[in-house]
């Protein structure tokens, strides 16, 4: 039990803020990997704000009172499970309008490469329902930097002392 509250405590700080390289514009896409949808590709476009919320645009959909924060610690990482990162937040609008698909939540998972962000999207949803009610998921995320720092390694985690550096290798 005392190793699940250390393991988690790094990835549950209420005053974490991001790193200053994923400040910034990233804009890119994502493969939708849901069978239901004539969509194959949802564009993705967020800013990343240096107070940790995040804006933009996932599909044709807005994204509103987004937040970007750390999603694994060194133990996670060293058994390379979950992503360094992870956006939450709530959308206004279909996420594909020509479909007729909407979602109020997104979860963006993501990793940190040098001028790039990688990972995977999911939506709220149910886990049965077709394109009416399931999450849509989409894998292969590649955002690119537009506007921002994003040259050196990423600040993963912040110990009290001292905080390390790592680049993240992981994909999608």
């Amino acid at each position: 039990m005392v190793l699940a509250i250390v393991c988690l405590s790094g990835a549950m700080s209420a005053d974490w803020l991001p790193p200053a390289n994923l400040i910034g514009k990233w804009k890119g896409e994502t493969r939708i990997v849901v069978a239901w949808t004539k969509q194959r590709r949802l564009p993705v476009s967020i800013a990343i704000a240096a107070d940790g919320t995040v804006t933009g645009s996932i599909g044709d959909a807005k994204l509103v009172s987004g937040r970007v924060q750390s999603d694994r610690n060194d133990i996670e990482r060293a058994f390379n499970l979950a992503r360094d990162f992870i956006v939450v937040g709530a959308l206004q609008g279909p996420v594909i309008a020509a479909e007729g698909i909407t979602r109020d939540r997104v979860y963006i998972p993501f990793d940190f490469k040098v001028g790039q962000l990688v990972g995977g999207l999911s939506t709220s949803g149910t886990t049965f329902g077709g394109k009416d009610s399931m999450i849509l998921t989409a894998q292969q995320m590649k955002l690119n930097l537009i506007a921002g720092l994003a040259s050196q390694p990423v600040r993963t985690t912040q110990a009290a002392s001292e905080p390390t550096t790592q680049q993240s290798a992981g994909g999608f």
